[in-house]
């Protein structure tokens, strides 16, 4: 599992941190034909799961795995850290849940959807999930404490968990709480507004094809649901890829909690779930590919700023 673990989130890091940075940059051009709400939404995921990248990966998946404690900031910074980690991984999560959230209102309250699908709604939701995840997760700088490390002879100060907290009641609290909020309650909500969605495509999209072949007597393409396609793949696909890669901690989550029974179980489950966060973090190196696969115009956009450098030695060159 160690050796894993020190292929796995090198891999991530080198793949996660340019693709984040190549979906926020096209993204925020504007011109991959995605109404404002939505760019800003994608936006904010690209930036929330490149924290998550930097922080959790990089600065402290890889320096657990490879021992190399000398990349950590020294305490208190390292305090600060560890409440860096929870809150880009949670506002990464929710903000997930916030853009499943806009499409589902947007396919199936269309009678609200003109006030809640906008770019102002959309920058309230992104800046409210922020702050409350902030909040949340100021307590985790009071559970964690200075701590000594000895390797090859040299002694590294940083922060580890305070153990004593363990046998807390309100750290109990607090766990169950941080784990309601990330992973399973999101999981739930995506998987179930999801649902809502498809029965809400599929009965739209039965009755208008019994209109239209009333009044044209044929079948035709409906514009209005080509329109609508785009938004609907991407919402779909990015759903999908969370379900998957969340999938494997939050059933992991759920055994230990309420069906644990022995020792040799735990065991299993304990590989489960160091197997279930390498590949949740997986889900933050997607979501550019999956905009790649299914729009159209972000792979223009793509296509220009890589030809970009290229024209500008070309110009230069004929200025020459």
């Amino acid at each position: 599992m160690d050796t894993a673990r020190r292929i796995c989130y090198p891999v991530i890091a080198a793949i996660g941190v340019p693709v984040n940075l190549v979906a926020i940059v096209v993204l925020s051009r504007g011109k991959c034909g995605l109404s404002k709400g939505i760019t800003r939404y994608l936006v904010a995921m690209a930036v929330a799961d490149l924290a998550v990248v930097i922080f959790e990966v990089v600065f402290f998946q890889i320096v657990d795995a490879y021992r190399a404690y000398w990349l950590l900031p020294p305490p208190p910074f390292c305090l600060v850290h560890y409440v860096f980690c929870y809150v880009s991984l949670d506002c990464s999560v929710w903000l997930t849940v916030a853009f499943t959230f806009d499409r589902f209102v947007a396919i199936c309250w269309s009678k609200i959807q003109a006030m809640y699908c906008n770019s102002r709604i959309a920058g309230w939701v992104i800046g409210t999930i922020c702050v409350v995840f902030c909040i949340k997760n100021v307590p985790y700088y009071f559970l964690h404490q200075e701590s000594g490390i000895s390797t090859s002879g040299t002694k590294w100060k940083t922060c580890k968990f305070k153990d004593r907290l363990l046998l807390d009641p309100k750290f109990e609290w607090f766990s169950w709480v941080d784990r309601l909020l990330n992973p399973l309650l999101p999981f739930f909500l995506i998987l179930f507004l999801n649902i809502l969605t498809v029965r809400r495509i599929l009965a739209s999209s039965r009755v208008r094809r019994g209109l239209r072949g009333q009044r044209n007597g044929e079948k035709q393409q409906d514009p209005e649901m080509k329109s609508r396609r785009q938004s609907i793949v991407l919402l779909f696909t990015l759903s999908a890829s969370f379900l998957i890669c969340w999938a494997t901690t939050t059933l992991v989550f759920i055994l230990l909690r309420c069906l644990y029974t022995d020792l040799e179980t735990s065991i299993r489950l304990f590989m489960a779930q160091r197997a279930g966060a390498v590949i949740q973090l997986f889900s933050c190196c997607t979501n550019t590919f999956i905009y790649g696969v299914t729009q159209t115009k972000f792979r223009e956009q793509l296509k220009t700023m890589a030809l970009y450098p290229v024209h500008i030695l070309c110009s230069m060159g004929r200025q020459r």
